[in-house]
This record gives C-alpha cells, structure tokens and sequence, in this order.
C-alpha cells in the first residue's frame, strides 16, 4: 500500500469525522432556535444542514471498501469504491441543487416575507461561516490528496452554507425584496447542477476506464527508457485504474535477434522498474523489431 493512499484514507476519515461533527453541532442549535422562535424555515435549514452529514459518511464508508485487500471475487481490489463514493455525493449533490430550485420556485409563487429576528440572524451567520470555512477546507484538502469524494462533499458543505447565507438575506430584507431570496436560489442552484454534473461526469469516466493523460504516458514511457535505452518502441499500452491500484499493459520492441531469455529479463527489469518509479503493476508484452526506428508512442 503506497503512502499516498494511506494520506489520501486519513484524509478522508478526518474530513468525514470533522464535518459529521460539526453538521451535527448546528443542527442542535438551529433545530433549538427554530423551535424557540416558532420558523419553520430555520428548522427546515437545520435539517439540511443535518442530511450533510449523509455525504460524509458516503466518504467514510467508500474509502473503508476502497481499502479492502484484493480477494478471489476482486482480485484488483476494490479501490473503485472511492470511485464509487464520489459519484453517488455527485448524485446527492443534484438532489440538492433541484431541492434548492423548487423551494425558490415556491417561495416566488407565494411571497410571504419571512419574519425578522435579530437572534435569527446570528445564528444564521455564525452557521454559514462555519460551513463556508468548513468547505474551503475539505475542497483544499481534497485537492491536495487529489480526491475527487472529499472535493464533492466541500461543494455539498458551500451549498449548505449558500443556502443559510440566503435564508439570513431573506429575514434581514424582510418584505421589500422578499423576491430576493428565490431569485438568488435559483442561480446558486444552477451553479450546484454544473458543478454535481462535473463529478458525477468524471467519476463515471473512471468507472468505465478513462484512458490515461498525456503525462502519465510520457512518464510511463520515460520510466520504460530509463529501465532499459535500447527499446526501440513502445506502444498499445493500457491502464486499468482500481482506485490506488493500476495495473498497465504494455508492448516493447527489442532487437529482432535478441535471445528469449534476454528479452525476458529486459521485460522484468522494465516491470520492476515502473513498480518501483510509479507504482504501476505493469506487465511487458516482447515483441521482435526490425530497423531502429523513431521513438513514439502509439
């Protein structure tokens, strides 16, 4: 298990266990305000403050599948679960988006003002500060593992924080801009889709294989050349991405009367080089070349 996974699973745990607990937190107290101050809108805002913290534990529980060792059912492991997490917090993420769009959609059609209360507004303030620093540390923190999960669920934290920010305008301004509140729902919705359709679109790409980035070719090929110079081609290579786990496939060109158990060796030295370079569970196909020809990978 490489140390990058094992930063990337305490990453994740740390950000599923903070953002339950401070989900949890202000759920306490907004559901107490609302009950106190008798507004429906405040309870409802601290139930979905509350629902968060079903996306953390999508988070936890993806990373804990992800890190299950490879078995006679999945013998690459089950590193896809990450995957997996990150597309269903995608999914999650839309629901809100379309919830956020109804409930503004609703509040145009009716135009009831909400009801002004100074203790109301603190609340909702302290509560978006918290959740709006609460996702910029998860999306830095998933961006610095390169997590796709931890990312989505900093977006369901800002979206959360969105929605809080806009219930305290709509208090605050009262009846003279009560269409304020529904107007600017709307667009932070839009926003939301955008952003929940680009996770789900590249989870779904790695789920049914996306094909490796030009940088990940080039360092693969540099690695291969490293290894051994004489290889005079290398091409028809393949990622298998599992998470963590990625098992390459790929074809060298040797000199066409190099002997089968020299050949042999170079595609070991090659795999044992890659493994070591990047990781990579690599596995070399020999074939005979001709002339030497211009490096390329096709």
């Amino acid at each position: 298990m490489s140390s990058s996974w094992v930063l990337k699973k305490r990453a994740a745990y740390l950000e599923g266990f903070i953002s339950t607990l401070v989900n949890l937190a202000l759920f306490l107290v907004k559901y107490f305000v609302g009950i106190v101050f008798n507004s429906v809108a405040i309870v409802a805002d601290a139930f979905h403050t509350l629902s968060d913290s079903l996306t953390s534990i999508v988070l936890v529980a993806g990373y804990r599948v992800a890190d299950k060792p490879a078995d006679r059912e999945h013998p690459f492991g089950h590193g896809r679960a990450e995957t997996v997490g990150g597309l269903i917090i995608g999914v999650l993420l839309s629901v809100v988006a379309y919830s956020f769009t109804v409930s503004s959609y609703e509040k145009l059609l009716t135009a009831v003002p909400l009801e002004y209360s100074d203790i109301l507004i603190v609340v909702l303030i302290a509560s978006t500060i918290f959740k709006a620093a609460l996702g910029l540390w998860a999306y830095r923190l998933g961006g610095k593992h390169e997590s796709q999960p931890i990312v989505a669920d900093a977006w369901h934290h800002a979206s959360d924080a969105i929605a809080t920010a806009l219930l305290a305008v709509a208090i605050y301004v009262g009846k003279d801009y009560w269409w304020l509140d529904a107007v600017l729902g709307i667009a932070v919705s839009a926003l939301i889709f955008i952003t929940a359709a680009k996770i789900v679109y590249e989870s779904s790409s790695e789920l049914l294989g996306r094909s490796p980035s030009r940088i990940e070719l080039d360092r693969l090929v540099e690695a291969v050349r490293e290894a051994y110079p004489a290889v005079k081609r290398v091409h028809h290579i393949h990622f298998h991405k599992y998470g963590n786990h990625i098992e390459v496939t790929l074809h060298i060109e040797l000199p066409g009367g190099t002997p089968l158990r020299e050949a042999h060796e170079v595609a070991t030295k090659i795999e044992n080089a890659v493994r070591s370079k990047l990781g990579y569970e690599t596995t070399v196909h020999v074939e005979p070349g001709g002339e030497l020809v211009k490096d390329h990978v096709d």
